[in-house]
């Protein structure tokens, strides 16, 4: 430890989402623009290491580096605590990029701040529709669709820790776009997961203004041909998840009336996915908001 606190700091860099939005297409991007940015760029990237590169801020390795605790062994306020020291630990470790993974809300945990902000340098907030995001989750999970719903509706829920993770405040879904992007601010970068599957050039482009990373034309064009790769590599569908193979009208209702006011807030709440939900848009408004978070100050 001793040794990385004398190491200087490089403010972190986050790629934040709620789970199942995004937030690993982006992180992989940022590591192959960075990767295609340099004098002489390899022929072949190897991103078999992009967990180490590019990181969790919940994995419990780092907390045990300055806690000396097992991940499994700590408390939810211990985890809190060391939230602000990971990120420092991380701003200072130069065996990666000062880039980091992250699904926790932005406030506080136990009464500590969720991020560091004398060791941040702002970040990219990915959002995807709720719809996509539940219906990934129960492909993934295997749950059904109304507990995966549920989950994704209770303000300040906090994922458990394991062996290898620590206890992660992630909020509602609604909870945690707001804290991000409910009120725009110019560290935070918004992307759009649909938008990103659109046209990913653009937004890569609108990426790389944001951190600042040097590119041109064909690096981007590169990059986004080589995460369009790695995607079908991983046997994911390339084209666009369609909610109602897997979510029932009445699923679709609930999840707008717990989620309404960000979906219309990120154009989400579509006359398609009203009329799919059979609720008209005053009803959706007025329901949803009971469940609507404050956004972030």
């Amino acid at each position: 430890m001793s040794d990385k606190q004398a190491k200087p700091i490089r403010p972190l860099y986050f790629v934040a989402s709620y789970p199942r939005s995004g937030g690993n297409w982006v992180r992989s991007a940022i590591f192959l623009m960075i990767a295609l940015g340099q004098p002489n760029p390899p022929k072949r990237i190897d991103m078999r290491n992009i967990d180490n590169i590019i990181p969790l801020d919940s994995h419990g390795r780092f907390y045990k580096e300055v806690t000396g605790k097992d991940a499994g062994d700590l408390a939810e306020e211990e985890v809190a605590a060391a939230r602000p020291q990971v990120h420092e630990l991380l701003s200072r470790d130069t065996r990666g990029l000062p880039v980091v993974r992250t699904h926790a809300v932005r406030g506080t945990f136990f009464g500590h701040p969720t991020f560091n902000t004398k060791v941040s340098a702002g970040g990219t907030y990915i959002v995807r529709s709720p719809l996509d995001v539940a219906a990934a989750l129960v492909d993934a999970s295997g749950m059904q669709p109304m507990r995966v719903i549920e989950a994704m509706m209770t303000v300040d829920r906090r994922v458990r820790g394991g062996a290898t993770r620590v206890s992660e405040p992630q909020g509602s879904w609604s909870q945690n776009v707001a804290s991000w992007i409910g009120k725009r601010q110019p560290e935070v970068h918004a992307i759009r997961f649909e938008d990103l599957r659109s046209d990913p050039v653009r937004e890569l482009k609108a990426l790389a203004a944001h951190m600042k990373i040097p590119v041109t034309e064909k690096s981007l064009t590169t990059a986004a041909g080589l995460l369009a790769e790695t995607h079908k590599a991983s046997g994911k569908n390339a084209a666009p998840r369609d909610y109602r193979e897997t979510l029932k009208p009445i699923h679709a209702r609930a999840i707008i009336e717990a989620h309404g006011v960000q979906m219309q807030a990120q154009g989400y709440l579509t006359d398609t996915v009203l009329q799919y939900a059979d609720i008209d848009r005053k009803a959706a408004m007025m329901l949803a908001a009971k469940y609507a978070p404050r956004t972030a100050n």
